[in-house]
């Protein structure tokens, strides 16, 4: 839709009391926009119109001062443009629909940590039933990101509910597909029936090409072990078996239009 229709159809919700501008901002956000929010009416009334099985973010409340001003921001506000802008523009280009996208969907591991995924898409039109995404505005430690990865695989290696150890074991250890129907992705997530689990992708955006450049080699060089295969068991065979790797996808997008 084109920023001035936008605009136009933003400002009608906010005469009829469904969205207000986030006026917690000292200034805009990085890209120049303001950022607009659901008010409580408007986040009622989107939980009625969107399907069941669509998830609404928590509504975001006008929080005041003694005096009634509204308290400035904390930072939070440029991730999460980010994060939207992200399933924004994949969309535009014919990856999904605006409700194949949910955000901060949890993944909770045993040791009581839950990683959450930025965005998660089920696009099977395009080819994609189901991708994890991370946006990465290159403004934290490279070491974060590759702890993400690392927390993935450890969800991926877990055993679905009742699963026989015993016998994910041994599918394990032959290699190849059979391993994914003892794991607990495989119950939440659909199996493509293609090697590897989920796979994940970072987007680089911000900064220069250069650095973004740099955190994506970083990044792959302290990953390798996630998405690398594992020779298959016994002599002379020399294919690589991925069915237990987390293929692990990157694109950058920044102020100088570098991509790839």
């Amino acid at each position: 839709m084109h920023d001035r229709s936008t605009r136009e159809t933003l400002n009608v919700l906010k005469d009829e009391g469904r969205v207000r501008l986030e006026s917690r901002l000292e200034s805009r956000l990085e890209s120049n926009h303001r950022l607009w929010v659901l008010t409580e009416g408007g986040h009622k009334e989107a939980k009625q119109l969107l399907p069941g099985n669509v998830w609404v973010s928590a509504l975001r409340k006008l929080e005041v001062d003694d005096d009634g001003e509204p308290v400035a921001g904390d930072g939070f506000d440029d991730d999460a443009a980010a994060v939207t802008m992200t399933a924004a523009v994949l969309t535009g280009v014919g990856f999904g629909a605006p409700l194949s996208w949910r955000t901060e969907i949890a993944h909770r591991l045993l040791y009581g940590y839950t990683q959450y995924a930025d965005l998660t898409m089920r696009a099977p039109d395009a080819g994609v039933p189901v991708m994890l995404l991370e946006v990465d505005r290159v403004n934290e430690p490279v070491d974060v990101l590759v702890d993400r990865v690392r927390r993935c695989t450890e969800w991926f290696e877990l055993l679905a509910p009742k699963a026989d150890k015993d016998r994910e074991w041994v599918a394990r250890a032959f290699g190849g597909v059979r391993v994914h129907d003892f794991r607990l992705w495989s119950r939440i997530y659909p199996v493509a029936g293609h090697e590897g689990c989920v796979p994940l992708a970072f987007v680089f955006m911000g900064k220069t090409k250069a650095q973004r450049a740099s955190r994506m080699r970083r990044l792959e060089q302290a990953t390798r072990s996630c998405f690398a295969g594992t020779p298959y068991p016994g002599g002379g065979i020399t294919a690589v078996d991925y069915h237990q790797a987390v293929p692990v996808g990157r694109h950058r997008v920044g102020a100088d239009h570098g991509s790839s």
